[in-house]
This record gives C-alpha cells, structure tokens and sequence, in this order.
C-alpha cells in the first residue's frame, strides 16, 4: 500500500502555488513544511494551507534527522525543483522509499554532481526531456507536469470570456530572473512598434528597474502581490509573454485555465503546446550558466509587434475557449490526477 510523503512550501511563489496544488490533489499521507521566511524575507507564508495534513515544519531546507523522521513508514516521497538536501536520495534509498523529483532541467544538481539518483525525474514542462532521458535512460524519466484545479480560476475565466470593447493584454514579470526571462523588454520594445489601440498591464512583485518604465499609453504598470492567483489573470483577452528560455511556466498554465491565449516565442518549449498561430520567431541570443548552460532566445520584435497588431484584430471568443480547452486538457487535476496515481501504484 503507497504511503506517500510530500515536501512543500507554503510561500506566495511558484513553488508554493505548485507544491500546495500537488498537496490536495494527492492528499499526502504526510508533508514536510519548509518555513522559507529566512531566505525569501519578501513572500508571506501561509502555513493554513497545510491545515488538516499530518507533518512537520522545519526552518529552512531539512537536515538529515528531519529527513530520516519524516521519512519513516513512508513508501513514496515527492519532491519539487530539486532535492533540498543533497543527501536525501542516499537516506531513502537506505530506508526503501522511492523519491519523485519534478525537477526544473535549469535547477537539475544531478547534472554536475555525483548524487544518488531519484527513483523518477518528473519533468514539469517538455523542455530538456529528451535531454534528460539521453543522460538518465528513459525509464528514469517521464514528463508529467503540476496539477491546477480549473475550479481556483474559475471567476477569472467568466470575466474573460465576458469581456468586451479595447483589447487589454496582461504580462507577468513575476519576480526578475537572470537575463530578463520574461522577455519584458522585448515585449516593450515591440510595444513601441505597434499600431494599433489596446491597453497592456505589467504586472511585478517587485519594483522595476527605470529600463523598464515606459511611457506609452497604452501601457500600465501594477506592482504588487495578488493574494489570490486568479487576480492576476481577470479581465484580460491574452498573455503575452516572450519568455527568452524555457522551463515550467506556471504563469502560461494559469493563464491557460483562465481562459487567455497565450502568446510566445516559436521555442522549446512553447511550440509543443501552443497554436502554431499563438507563437513568433525568436533567435538565439547568449548562454549562461545556472547549474548547467542555458541557451537565451531574443524574441523578433518586428515580429512580435505585427503578432499584436494581428491580436487586436482577432475576435477572441473561440480562441479563449480554446486557451481553456488546452489548460484543461494538459494541466487540470481531473486529468492528471490518474496519471500521478497510476504512477504510485506501479
């Protein structure tokens, strides 16, 4: 019978968001709580979220007790973005549980270290799967991304659907990443390029750098934290979002299930989920390092300001239903939640 444990983060991040998702869909036999208020000082933590589960919250990344406690009579564990404690495989591999890791490819540490191997990788996104599977074998590794419940976005998703009159656009900054991830700087300097009347929301958890600040009127900034997800997604016809590399996005899941097109540079791993229409030319930029090379894509801006152009002219209707459509067959929880299950019971 499958015990299964799950480590999680009840920050206003990602991880938090996805780490919290994964908890009531699975209904964990047992959680391990990272109190995070140490090294992420600007993210409120919600540890209610976890109320009614049995675990144990622990300051920071586990140390090897904490691990070892919370692993006994356990038979499964999932963990997300990377193992926390480098020592945890070796522990679960010693006590006979199985450890999941939906691992961001960027965030990998069994790329460059010689660590104990999980028992699955479960990639969160297409991107570096097969990559993955060359360097793992293909036993080692599956895609299977993070659950959403259509039900958190769906007030957001009536409002978009009912809609009318100036396009409005959204674009999420979340917080800045390492060469502009977000593209927000291709996205302004199209912006500059287009023709046509609409209006485009930034949204950032933080404030933005004056290479950011535009003066544009159709543009409109809004700095601040959305205590709930779906506010960030509300009363808007499209994402647009030229991400310069790639990974798990949950701003495209979430924006998916709200009901919003999503519109993206014709890149890993953009182009294997989204409307050959919805995507724009991009070209290689640069590399960088993380814990492994990371190729940056630089969107076509002429490109991406025809796109916009061409969105404005678009009767939204039926393609928000098919953003709706796309988020719920790829990302909802009724979908997933067998995938995940069956995966457990093997």
């Amino acid at each position: 019978m499958v015990k299964l444990g799950l480590i999680v983060f009840a920050n206003n991040s990602g991880l938090g968001a996805q780490t919290r998702r994964l908890t009531y869909m699975l209904k964990p036999d047992r959680i391990l709580a990272i109190d995070s208020s140490g090294f992420s000082k600007n993210k409120e933590q919600h540890f209610d979220w976890y109320d009614g589960f049995d675990g144990y919250l622990v300051k920071g990344f586990p140390n090897n007790m904490e691990i070892r406690k919370f692993m006994q009579g356990l038979t499964d564990v999932l963990v997300c973005e990377n193992p926390l404690n480098l020592n945890l495989m070796s522990i679960a591999e010693r006590v006979g549980v199985k450890v999941y890791i939906q691992s961001n490819y960027e965030f990998c540490d069994h790329l460059n270290r010689n660590i104990a191997l999980p028992y699955k990788f479960l990639m969160p996104s297409y991107w570096h799967v097969d990559t993955m599977k060359e360097r793992f074998g293909d036993d080692k590794v599956m895609y299977l991304p993070p659950p959403i419940d259509p039900n958190e976005f769906k007030e957001a998703r009536e409002e978009n659907f009912e809609r009318e009159g100036t396009k409005k656009f959204l674009h999420i900054v979340g917080t800045l990443a390492a060469n502009d991830r977000n593209g927000t700087l291709d996205l302004l300097n199209a912006v500059e390029k287009s023709q046509s009347d609409y209006e485009i929301v930034i949204r950032s958890q933080q404030p933005l750098p004056d290479e950011y600040m535009r003066t544009d009127h159709r543009i409109k900034y809004r700095v601040e934290n959305a205590q709930e997800a779906q506010d960030m997604y509300a009363d808007f016809d499209a994402l647009i979002l030229p991400r310069r590399y790639a990974g798990l996005s949950l701003t495209t899941n979430e924006a998916l299930m709200s009901g919003l097109p999503v519109f993206m540079p014709d890149i890993s791993p953009n182009n294997e989920l989204l409307p050959k229409e919805w995507l724009y030319p991009a070209t290689f930029k640069e590399s960088f390092v993380a814990r492994v090379s990371i190729d940056v894509y630089q969107s076509d801006i002429d490109a991406l300001a025809e796109k916009i152009d061409w969105i404005v002219g678009q009767d939204m209707e039926q393609m928000k239903v098919e953003a709706f459509d796309l988020g719920y067959n790829n990302f909802s929880d009724t979908v997933l939640r067998p995938k995940y299950e069956e995966l457990f019971n093997k």
